[in-house]
């Protein structure tokens, strides 16, 4: 069952990854290639503004779950623990 989780997990980070990288280019051929001459807005370049907030959101995100993650899980472990758990790990 564990390793069945880590390569769900993995599965999980490989795919948001792909997903990240090609979503700029999916949005741009689907969204901003309507064929429109007079469009009221300049939709490629707001797609493309879209897709990088999009990533630059993802990446925040993914640095600060990378770093509170962990405490929180040490803080849970150290709190709900068993008591030789926690002093053989000091």
């Amino acid at each position: 069952m564990r390793k069945f989780l880590v390569w769900f997990a993995a599965g999980a980070l490989v795919g948001s990854a792909l997903a990240t990288v090609c979503a700029p280019y999916v949005l741009e051929t689907l969204l901003a290639s309507t064929g429109a001459k007079d469009a009221m807005c300049q939709c490629t370049e707001l797609v493309r503004n879209t897709a990088s907030l999009l990533i630059k959101t993802q990446l925040t995100g993914g640095a600060i779950g990378a770093v509170v993650f962990p405490i929180l899980a040490w803080l849970m472990r150290r709190r709900f623990g068993k008591p030789s758990e926690v002093a053989g790990a000091a």
